[in-house]
């Protein structure tokens, strides 16, 4: 397979929880789906699915600030502002691994030539980001062996971790519910849960081969070791 990195940044951003209603919370840090429809927002595709994989990267910590909003509603046609407290990202800047054999190479055209054919977010209309290139590799291979754990900057699905090794002034988190698979129309396949080190730092975990699937690989890519879902 193929693969392009790039990275996504912006003062704030907001992927709000499927299960929160009057408070809108956010999850820490982008969702796979979330990813992807970045990548279709740029190609143009709408209701964009694909097989393809993205990793993700953290290169700024994961903190997260709640703000009182007056929200815009609807009454029997009348118009009426509704306070609503909204918990958003602070500075979110994150690096995507885009991984596979469908959408690669048109990602890194249109990545290469600065451009996109609709508007890019990070989650929110109010949290624009413009996505900008940082490598293209031709040829990426799942890593099938490994004779010791493996140390990744990037956001690992608790899933593929059979054992953890911690190490002192590590911040580890686990965030969870995050949809994993967008089939169209609004449909989506699957959840999954991520450990991840609050400011970016690296993870150092034994990979659980039985769950190195279709749906979970880890790869080399570049001087990185990633997680792709």
């Amino acid at each position: 397979m193929e693969a392009v990195v790039f990275d996504l940044k912006s003062d704030l951003a907001h992927f709000r929880r499927p299960d929160t209603t009057s408070t809108q919370l956010t999850y820490p840090f982008i969702s796979p789906t979330a990813a992807k429809g970045i990548a279709g927002a740029i190609l143009g595709i709408e209701d964009f699915t694909t097989h393809d994989k993205i990793g993700v990267r953290l290169l700024h910590p994961a903190r997260t600030v709640a703000q009182q909003m007056s929200m815009l509603g609807k009454d029997s046609g009348s118009t009426f502002n509704r306070p609503t407290t909204v918990e958003l990202v602070v500075k979110p800047f994150y690096r995507i691994y885009y991984a596979g054999d469908e959408y690669v190479q048109d990602l890194y055209r249109f990545l290469s030539e600065g451009r996109a054919v609709y508007p890019t977010y990070l989650g929110s209309a109010y949290a624009l980001t413009k996505p900008v290139l940082q490598a293209y590799y031709e040829h990426v291979e799942p890593l099938r062996e490994w004779s010791e754990p493996l140390r990744t900057r990037c956001v690992v699905p608790t899933r593929l971790v059979k054992e953890m090794k911690f190490e002192p002034e590590r911040y580890y988190s686990r965030a969870g519910g995050f949809m994993l698979m967008y089939k169209g129309s609004r449909e989506f396949e699957k959840s999954i849960d991520f450990v991840y080190e609050r400011n970016g730092d690296a993870i150092t975990f034994l990979p659980d081969k039985s769950q190195i699937t279709g749906e979970l690989q880890i790869a080399q890519i570049g001087d990185e070791t990633v997680c792709l879902f």
